[in-house]
């Protein structure tokens, strides 16, 4: 731990310290990975267990809403095109107020665009839906993006 003050004949050195830098970049690293997850919002998601499904009988007067999204941006209900997303808004204030399970699908195209989605996910719990089901169909093909994986 010697210090050296100048050169071997005592003149001046110009090496650079770089430890009080290495010392500020890991402090702001670890701010930056501490505050990182906070920023990013959250979606709360239920998984169903892997095992199969027992068959129940279904009641008859049980309805469900299953919202479709197109890639154009189009919005369904229950593959019917809707105006726009005032009405969309409405039918599902009126859908969700006769039902006592507040519970929507949702079934988008893979190609709908992100934002729209996230907006029509927004109107459906603005409307009062307290659960937000996703619709999957096995018979969908996998996007060239996923074959790998």
């Amino acid at each position: 731990m010697g210090m050296d003050a100048g050169g071997s004949k005592g003149g001046p050195s110009s090496d650079i310290n770089v430890t009080p830098l290495v010392d500020v970049c890991l402090v702001l690293l670890i701010i930056f990975m501490v505050m990182t997850p906070k920023l990013v919002p959250e979606v709360s998601v239920r998984v169903p267990p892997d095992s199969k499904p027992k068959p129940q009988q279904r009641d008859q007067n049980q309805r469900h809403m299953v919202l479709g999204l197109t890639k154009d941006g189009g919005v369904l209900i229950n593959r019917n095109p809707i105006a726009s997303r005032d009405a969309l808004k409405d039918e599902m204030e009126v859908f969700l107020k006769a039902e006592t399970k507040k519970v929507i699908f949702i079934d988008f195209d893979a190609d709908a665009p992100y934002g729209d989605a996230i907006e029509v996910i927004g109107l459906a719990r603005e409307a009062g839906a307290e659960v937000i089901g996703l619709v999957s169909k096995k018979d969908r093909p996998v996007p060239d993006t996923m074959q790998g994986v």
